[in-house]
């Protein structure tokens, strides 16, 4: 009986070529769009989830809510606040911190390179966290200071082919001894990292052992391992009591954040630079809801064409009825017909998906076959989708087609259902409903994303080289270096900062002129040399620079932005004024024009600058030049003839800061690509559907031209119809897309007012595709020799 089913399936669908190439070409790529976007949703939800004890794990977050902050969640807390919950707190396993220094450079005999995520951890780090470890014992190993865990890549990059285990290599003067190898970390991990040291101090580390106990700063990364999933809420409880024995300020409470939302939950939490390609939950869910209605337009151009082709088909049910056959075998029929071409598109889309991914503006780590491949439950959901998917899609054909009365349907009265026309406009509708809105969103996103890159950010972005001046030698030698580039023709400025703009700045209480001391304060705060500000093309809005010639301002001088100076009431009038920073008293000289030093999902936070005028810690080239190969070459012989053990690296600002807005621009591309994808698809059904239409009124046009109707009084007629249902969907479709975008829009501080002319083009654009597409059959029927229509009747 199936066989038989099949082969007659097979039969009718190679019969009706037309309709089955559009059905298979809608389907295969609507599943084929559908699974590339089930494949990145599922990688980026299965991120941390390697861990046995995942759902234990939590980060512990701070709470800033002192006055002169916006951005309250930070991704760091108090040093001392970890141990103290492992020895306080009922509940909690376990705590570990670490610190992320980041990028810094390594000497391993006469060579030095960079580490790029080095990090200093506490050895229970490794009890709670499951990172493959290959050779030693880090849980016990990492105990005794200054010894070090490197990853399988660093190691032959350090050591070559030579046992890593028992090597010695130098960081910041420090002797570090290699106990251990461990795998690199996963794709799919929130933390990545190539050196780990041992937090644990040495006797000469008096510094680092007096800082990992204090209380009195907002600075080191904290994980916890709590005893069951659900005291989280209790242990918070407890952490609350217990900052608060410890007089921390009232304005900072701290908070856990599962470990499962570390990934897409951190879009607004600052000071988590160590957070690797974390992106928004909002993004990843809303590609879900694209991949979703992408499946339905494709569906529903398969129920559209299937209804509207049953007439063809009426006189084949009749006779098979008059032949014996029950209702419930021609619904099989049907069925069988319908999960085989959903069978045959999931084939096709798999093969497309092989071809296609690797163009896909995707954060996978390799094809997304080779992903599927190794995931069973999704390989068994998407079969088990797609079955659903036939069924589905074809049981309204199914069930209308069997119940055809084979008396009137051989004798030539049936004349279609007027059922099936109202449920084909409908699937129209809401097919260019979900078009309109898609487009919408694209023009919104892409005008939101060109706002951002063109808007004044209060700095010139273009031509600036970064390099890091992380070690005393560099910091020592520097005087030498700055001299050296600037002689060179093409180097139009020399400077040094605390930290560029997008890096993340620190933050400092402050006591202001004039302010209650019962109220906390606290700002964003950098250092820089006096050539920072004309290098970066800043501007001053009051007072003046800093300056060698006057001789104090390393000591008594500081700078403010006009976000500060808004936010205390000193517009106008804050040169003069007093800043308190615990036993010492600054001198505000100068009032600098706001410029954005995070993403501008952040409001531009109140900024303190204080004088470095010797050497920061990150080194600003401005170039001036059309050859900037040439350039960047006499760089690089200028620091190698003053720093030959160290390697020469850097970074092009504008690239830098174009990182802040990554998950912005790729869920702009991505949703541009799939809205056209969804428009082609839901084009494929019109074009089935509009050749179906001419073809009914065949006859009717030919009376009209008989009559006297000219070709665009037929056009006219042909695409009356398909106008209304695309107006229908406009109506619908905007306040749904308004809506949406208006939520997306809130999570920027600053956002562009919602572009009218979108909803406008959008709808335009979903009119003009629809009529084009039905243009080519309805133009045809219109020009069609009348006698051939009529010639039968």
């Amino acid at each position: 009986m199936i066989r038989n089913y099949l082969l007659i399936a097979w039969r009718n669908l190679v019969k009706h070529r037309g309709t089955t190439l559009i059905n298979l070409s809608g389907l295969s790529i609507g599943l084929a769009s559908a699974l590339i976007i089930l494949i990145y949703v599922r990688y980026e939800t299965g991120y941390d989830g390697f861990h046995a004890q995942s759902d234990r794990l939590y980060r512990v977050l701070t709470i800033d809510e002192a006055l002169g902050v916006s951005s309250n969640l930070v991704g760091i807390t108090l040093p001392a606040l970890g141990p103290a919950m492992a020895e306080n707190i009922p509940g909690v396993a376990r705590t570990a911190r670490f610190l992320n220094p980041g990028r810094a450079a390594l000497r391993y005999g006469e060579e030095r390179i960079y580490t790029e995520h080095m990090k200093l951890v506490e050895p229970a780090f490794f009890e709670m966290f499951d990172y493959p470890i290959l050779a030693g014992n880090p849980a016990e190993d990492l105990k005794a200071p200054r010894t070090a865990l490197v990853t399988e890549s660093m190691a032959r990059r350090m050591f070559g082919e030579a046992e890593p285990i028992g090597q010695v290599f130098e960081n910041q003067g420090r002797a570090i001894e290699v106990v251990g190898i461990m795998a690199d970390p996963p794709s799919q991990s929130h933390l990545d990292f190539d050196v780990v040291i041992s937090l644990y101090p040495a006797e000469a580390d008096s510094n680092l052992a007096q800082f990992l106990q204090s209380w009195g700063s907002i600075s080191m990364v904290t994980y916890a391992q709590l005893q069951e999933a659900d005291m989280e809420s209790r242990v918070e409880a407890e952490m609350e009591k217990l900052i608060r024995q410890h007089d921390v300020g009232e304005n900072f409470k701290v908070t856990l954040q599962p470990l499962d939302e570390v990934h897409l939950g951190s879009s607004d939490i600052l000071f988590d630079g160590y957070n690797v390609n974390k992106t928004d939950a909002t993004y990843v869910y809303t590609l879900l809801v694209v991949a979703f209605f992408i499946i339905l337009i494709a569906a529903f151009n398969f129920m559209n064409l299937s209804t509207a082709r049953s007439a063809r088909r009426a006189r084949e049910v009749g006779m098979r009825k008059v032949l014996g056959a029950l209702r419930g075998q021609l619904i099989g029929q049907f069925l069988s017909e319908s999960v085989l071409l959903c069978l045959l598109s999931l084939g096709a889309a798999l093969l497309l998906t092989a071809l296609v991914s690797e163009w896909a503006v995707l954060d996978l780590p390799r094809n997304a076959i080779a992903l599927l491949v190794q995931d069973g439950p999704l390989l068994l959901g998407l079969l088990a989708g797609t079955l659903i998917l036939g069924l589905l899609a074809g049981s309204y054909p199914a069930f209308l087609l069997s119940g055809f009365q084979p008396v009137k349907v051989l004798k030539g009265r049936f004349s279609g259902s007027g059922q099936g026309l109202w449920l084909r406009r409908a699937l129209v509708v809401v097919q260019f409903t979900v078009s309109i809105a898609m487009i919408t969103g694209t023009l919104i996103v892409y005008g939101q994303l060109d706002m951002i890159r063109s808007q004044d950010k209060g700095f010139d972005p273009e031509q600036v080289v970064v390099m890091q001046l992380n070690d005393r030698g560099l910091q020592e030698r520097f005087p030498q270096l700055r001299s050296r580039l600037e002689a060179l023709p093409a180097v139009k400025g020399v400077s040094t900062a605390s930290s560029m703009p997008g890096e993340g700045f620190g933050r400092n209480g402050i006591q202001p002129e004039g302010v209650s001391e019962d109220d906390t304060w606290i700002v964003s705060v950098m250092s820089m040399d006096e050539g920072y500000v004309p290098l970066m093309g800043m501007a001053m809005a009051e007072g003046r620079n800093f300056g060698r010639q006057y001789g104090t301002d390393s000591a008594q001088a500081v700078l403010i932005n006009e976000a500060m100076a808004r936010e205390l009431g000193w517009t106008g009038q804050a040169v003069g004024k007093k800043i308190g920073l615990g036993p010492s008293e600054r001198t505000v000289v100068g009032v600098i024009e706001d410029f954005h030093f995070a993403s501008m999902r952040h409001q531009i936070e109140p900024l303190m600058i204080f004088y470095q005028p010797r050497v920061n810690g990150t080194l600003a080239i401005k170039l001036n030049t059309q050859d900037l190969l040439g350039t960047l070459a006499e760089i690089q012989v200028a620091w190698r003839d003053i720093n030959p053990h160290h390697p020469f690296s850097y970074t092009f600002f504008d690239q830098d800061f174009a990182q802040l807005y990554r998950s912005e621009q790729q869920f702009s591309e991505l949703i541009n690509q799939f809205t056209w994808l969804a428009i082609f698809i839901a084009c494929l059904g019109l074009l089935g559907l509009s050749a179906f239409t001419a073809e009914q009124r065949t006859r009717e046009m030919g009376i009209r031209k008989v009559l006297g109707a000219t070709v665009p009084e037929i056009l006219v007629l042909l695409s009356r119809e398909f106008t209304y249902l695309v107006a229908i969907a406009a109506v619908v479709a905007v306040p749904l897309a308004w809506y949406a975008m208006s939520q997306w829009l809130e999570s920027f501080a600053y956002r562009i007012d919602m572009p009218w002319w979108a909803f406008l083009l959008a709808g335009v654009a979903a009119l003009g595709i629809a009529l084009f597409t039905n243009a080519y059959h309805a133009l045809r029927t219109a020009r069609a020799n009348p006698t051939e229509a009529l010639r039968y009747e």
